[in-house]
């Protein structure tokens, strides 16, 4: 059977984005919890105010350098975490973003067909309007991470 603990901790924004960027793959903590190689952090991204952001990551714990040496004071370690944001789910979102993006050109291209077919375009302005609200948020995420805005 393999056990491991989950270990609930705040983060900073800046920190939060490195990690979940894979740029940052370690953290430096109190070790007032024991962590041990195996063990899952459940990061949950604060802002400047200490305040929740609602937004939450799992990173698993891969080495952990007690304090007490290399100049790191006891009661210290630095944790290496597996980034578990996986590089082909980043590039799945912009993909998938450029598609929808293309699709909401297409369908507002066709308003006036759909006009002159004596249709109505309430449906697919809806369409339009939701796909367009995606691009938008797949865009803030993948700018937030450092993967740029196609």
């Amino acid at each position: 059977m393999n056990n491991f603990t989950l270990h609930e901790v705040k983060i900073q924004s800046v920190h939060f984005t490195e990690i979940l960027a894979g740029r940052k793959t370690h953290e430096v903590r109190l070790n007032d919890r024991n962590y041990q190689v195996g063990d899952c952090l459940n990061l949950k991204e604060i802002d400047d105010n200490g305040d929740y952001t609602g937004q939450e990551m799992n990173s698993q714990i891969t080495h952990v350098l007690e304090g007490g040496q290399y100049g790191l004071a006891e009661g210290w370690c630095v944790l290496s975490l597996a980034n578990t944001t996986p590089m082909q789910g980043i590039r799945l979102i912009g993909y998938l973003r450029d598609r929808l993006q293309e699709n909401c050109d297409c369908t507002e291209a066709a308003y006036p067909l759909i006009e002159k077919a004596g249709c109505t375009t309430d449906d697919a302005k809806r369409t339009v309007e939701a796909g367009r609200c995606w691009v938008d948020e797949a865009n803030h995420f993948l700018k937030k991470i450092g993967e740029g805005v196609a």
